[in-house]
C-alpha cells in the first residue's frame, strides 16, 4: 500500500508561519487506517513530492516505516520498493489526488483517490472514495480493502482486543 500525503491525508492546504514555516492539519481518522493496515499485515509507504519535516514527525508518531519525502519520481521509488519487497507493481495499490500521481495511472494495481482528487484523476482511478482529502480518505482507503477481502471486521476486532490489553 502506498500513498500521497498533501491532498490526500490533508486538505491540501499549505500554511505559513511568520518564520516561514509550513504546516498542514492532520486527522486522527487517518491514524485510525495505519492502525488497521499494521494489524492487517498489510506494508505500507509513503511517498510525497513535498520535503516537510512536520510531515516526517507526523508519520515517525504513527510508527509508519517507509517514508520517502522529496521524491520526484513515484514510480520509480515505487518500482525499486517492488524490488526490495520481492513484489509485482500489480500487486500495489496506491492512493493519490493530483497530476504529480498521474503518471501512476495504469502502472500499479489500484489507483484510488479522495473524492476532491483533480478531475483528472477522478476520471481514471479505479476507485474514487466517499471522503475528500483530510477528512478520513486514508482509513476510508484502508477500510474498503480490507472489507473487499472479508477482514475488516477481523481486524477491527484484533484493533479491540489490543486496547483491551494495553488497559490492562
Amino acid at each position: 500500500m502506498v500513498s500521497d500525503i498533501d491532498g490526500v491525508w490533508t486538505d491540501g492546504s499549505f500554511y505559513y508561519s511568520a518564520e516561514g514555516d509550513v504546516m498542514r492539519r492532520f486527522t486522527t481518522k487517518d491514524s485510525y487506517g495505519v492502525s488497521l493496515a499494521r494489524l492487517a499485515g498489510i506494508p505500507l509507504m509513503i511517498l510525497s513530492s513535498e520535503e516537510n519535516e512536520m510531515v516526517r514527525k507526523r508519520l515517525n508518531k504513527l510508527g509508519v516505516e517507509h517514508v520517502s519525502l522529496g521524491v520526484r519520481n513515484k514510480l520509480e521509488a515505487i518500482r525499486s520498493m517492488c524490488k526490495e519487497w520481492k513484489i509485482s507493481l500489480s500487486e500495489v495499490v496506491f492512493l493519490g489526488d493530483d497530476m504529480n500521481d498521474f503518471h501512476l495511472l495504469g502502472k500499479v494495481g489500484l489507483f484510488a483517490c479522495p473524492a476532491d482528487a483533480y478531475p483528472r484523476i477522478k476520471e481514471n482511478a479505479g476507485l474514487v472514495l466517499e471522503k475528500k482529502g483530510g477528512e478520513g480518505a486514508f482509513r476510508e482507503f484502508v477500510e474498503k480493502l480490507l472489507d473487499q477481502e472479508n477482514k475488516l471486521q477481523e481486524t477491527y476486532e484484533k484493533y479491540v482486543r489490543e486496547c483491551l490489553e494495553k488497559q490492562e
